[in-house]
């Protein structure tokens, strides 16, 4: 849907298949929590493109 709407991917590290591996053979939760932190940022800018609303500038998302 992302790509559809012209908003980058947020499988930039890893992806869902890979996440159990992260974390009981890597034990890398900080890894985990940003891969999920980047699909709830994208899952945003595409509710926000399907409103026709303005995407978030990177200065607008707070990472924490």
């Amino acid at each position: 849907m992302a790509n559809i709407l012209g908003i980058p991917s947020p499988k930039e590290d890893i992806d869902g298949s890979m996440v159990r591996y992260v974390y009981y053979e890597k034990e890398d939760l900080d890894r985990i929590i940003l891969y999920c932190e980047r699909d709830v940022i994208t899952v945003a800018q595409i509710l926000l493109r399907l409103r026709n609303e303005p995407r978030l500038d990177e200065d607008q998302i707070l990472h924490v």
